[in-house]
C-alpha cells in the first residue's frame, strides 16, 4: 500500500464538469473548457441552445459560498450583475464535488455577457466604472441572506500577510496604515465586491457596466472597493462617477489601499506559491505591488 498523500489542489477534467452541469442543472451540454485555474477553477460550459454558463469549483473548505450566491442572485435581480446564479436540481445555488483534498463547493452562473474593457482607458470609462460601483453598493443595501455572511475588516488578516514579507518598508507602512484606520470613528460598512477592478466588469452594447465574480465579496469597509483606481490618472473621473450616486469619505482610501497592497503581496508570496510553486513569485506581481506601496509613502 502506498503512503498516505495530502492533496493541496486537484483539477477536474472538463468532460466531468460537463456531465455534472448537465445532470445538476438539466442543461443540454455540448462542450466544456477550463478557463482559469488558481484558488478556484472556472469552466465555460456550452449548451445546445447556444447559451453559455460558468461553473466555478471552489477550493476545499471555502466558506460563505451560499451567502455569496444569494448576493449574486440579489444583484442580478437589481440589474447590476451579468452573471446570475443558476439553481441546481435541489433548488440550491451551491453543490458539492468530492475531490482528493475534500469536498469542493461548485456553482453555476450565466456566462457574463458583454465585453471586458480594454485599453486605451479614458475618463469617460472610469466615470461609468465609478457610477457602476456606487450602483452596486446601493443595490446591496437591501440584501439579506439566511446564510452567514463573509466579513472582512481591513486589518483582519494583516498580521498573517506580514509574516510572509521581509521588507521593513512594508512593515513600517502597514503599521502607519493600521493606526490611521484604528482612528476612523464611523467607517462606511456594508457589502463590498471585494475585487472591484475592471477585470470583473463587462460593458454592454448600450453603454452599461455590469459586474461579475463575487468570490471575494464580503461585509466590510466599502471604501476598499475604491482603492484600485486610486492614484491613477483617471481617479478623479472615477470618484466623480461614484459621487453622482453615492457619497464617499475618501480620508481612509490611502490607508486601506496600503493594507490591500500588503495583503496582496503576502498572498503572492505564500498562498499563491502553495498553489503554483515558487516560480510564481517571479511573475512580477510582487515587484509591481511593492512599487505601488513606495508611491504611497508620502501620502500616509
Amino acid at each position: 500500500m502506498g503512503a498516505s498523500m495530502r492533496w493541496v489542489r486537484s483539477l477536474a477534467a472538463p468532460e466531468g464538469i460537463a456531465a455534472l452541469v448537465a445532470q445538476r442543472c438539466g442543461l443540454a451540454v455540448t462542450g466544456c473548457k477550463l478557463i482559469r485555474s488558481l484558488t478556484n477553477d472556472v469552466y465555460r460550459v456550452e449548451t445546445a441552445g447556444g447559451a453559455a454558463y460558468a461553473c466555478k469549483v471552489y477550493a476545499a473548505g471555502s466558506a460563505h459560498v451560499a451567502w455569496e450566491q444569494d448576493l449574486a442572485a440579489h444583484l442580478a435581480a437589481a440589474g447590476v450583475t451579468a452573471a446570475a446564479p443558476v439553481p441546481l436540481d435541489d433548488g440550491s445555488f451551491v453543490g458539492g464535488l468530492d475531490a482528493p483534498e475534500g469536498v469542493r463547493a461548485f456553482t453555476v452562473t450565466v456566462w457574463a455577457g458583454g465585453d471586458k474593457p480594454r485599453p486605451p482607458w479614458s475618463d469617460g470609462l472610469f466615470h461609468r466604472y465609478g457610477a457602476a460601483l456606487a450602483r452596486l453598493h446601493l443595490a446591496a443595501d437591501g440584501f439579506g441572506s439566511a446564510h452567514p455572511a463573509r466579513v472582512d475588516r481591513p486589518t483582519s488578516t494583516l498580521d498573517t500577510a506580514l509574516r510572509g514579507i521581509g521588507d521593513p518598508m512594508v512593515h513600517e507602512m502597514a503599521a502607519v496604515a493600521r493606526r490611521r484606520l484604528d482612528a476612523v470613528v464611523r467607517p462606511d460598512i456594508g457589502v463590498r465586491h471585494g475585487d472591484a477592478s475592471l477585470d470583473n466588469v463587462h460593458l454592454t452594447p448600450g453603454g452599461g457596466v455590469l459586474w461579475h465574480d463575487f468570490d471575494l465579496a464580503a461585509v466590510g469597509w466599502r471604501v476598499a472597493d475604491l482603492t484600485g483606481p486610486y492614484g491613477g490618472v483617471h481617479w478623479p473621473a472615477f470618484l466623480e462617477g461614484y459621487r453622482t450616486l453615492r457619497p464617499v469619505d475618501t480620508d481612509a482610501v490611502v490607508a486601506v489601499r496600503v493594507v490591500e497592497l500588503v495583503r496582496n503581496i503576502g498572498w503572492h508570496l505564500t498562498a499563491k506559491v502553495a498553489l503554483r510553486g515558487t516560480e510564481s513569485a517571479g511573475e512580477g506581481w510582487v515587484e509591481r505591488e511593492l512599487a505601488s506601496l513606495r508611491a504611497l509613502r508620502d501620502q500616509l
